[in-house]
């Protein structure tokens, strides 16, 4: 288990437990997502699928509660009051992976997107980036709690991930959009793309509070 490095959470082993295992809940989520997401472009929306989408839902679930427990604990045994701020406030932006995970796996499982053939090997390289953007942002986490001025070696990581993602959202939207596809597919398709690059995006913006953060516990 991390070894929090500062004297609260040491004396504090629900708190510091939970921060963990939150942790552990959005990097879970983050594989079953990359998981599920392949599973349906190699093989449509099968029963495997689906069992992603419920640990998806059974993480984001358990963050949730987490989240609420140590937010409580926090302010109730009034501990860090200079930084509870800034890590409920991490902890919340997690959160918002969770919930931008789950909101788009569920919807795959509705619309069942028909991506070209020609683009699997692209969007399959797309996720992988977006996915390792939200891991690197969840190890910068873990890195903020034991040694604040290390947090720097995974953000720019973060950043090159998110913008790989870009750059293949914006290659993959330039060719379903020249393709001789329906406009409504074409818009389908664009949509579930940005719900993607938004998860790019949510990672890149915690990343950079989180090296803010780790620079006001450094001083």
């Amino acid at each position: 288990m991390t070894d929090f490095k500062f004297s609260p959470f040491r004396t504090t082993r629900i708190v510091q437990s939970e921060i963990q295992e939150f942790l552990d809940a959005v990097s879970m989520a983050v594989l079953a997502y990359q998981e599920g997401m392949i599973a349906f472009l190699k093989g449509g929306w099968l029963e495997t699928t689906e069992e992603k989408l419920q640990q998806i839902s059974s993480y984001e679930s358990r963050g949730d509660n987490l989240r609420t427990n140590i937010g409580l604990t926090l302010y109730t045994e009034m501990l860090l009051p200079d930084t509870a701020a800034d890590i409920l406030t991490l902890l919340s932006d997690l959160g918002h992976l969770l919930d931008r995970m789950r909101g788009h796996f569920i919807l795959v499982g509705i619309e069942k997107p028909e991506f070209p053939d020609d683009c699997s090997e692209a969007i399959i390289e797309f996720i992988g980036h977006t996915c390792s953007a939200m891991e690197h942002t969840v190890a910068a986490s873990r890195i903020y709690f034991r040694d604040p001025k290390a947090v720097h070696d995974q953000i720019h990581k973060i950043q090159y991930h998110e913008q790989e993602a870009e750059k293949i959202a914006i290659r993959l939207l330039k060719s379903i959009f020249a393709g001789d596809y329906p406009l409504e597919r074409k818009c389908q398709l664009r949509d579930h793309l940005l719900h993607i690059d938004q998860l790019a995006n949510q990672a890149d913006e915690t990343g950079d509070a989180l090296a803010i953060y780790a620079v006001k516990r450094s001083i």
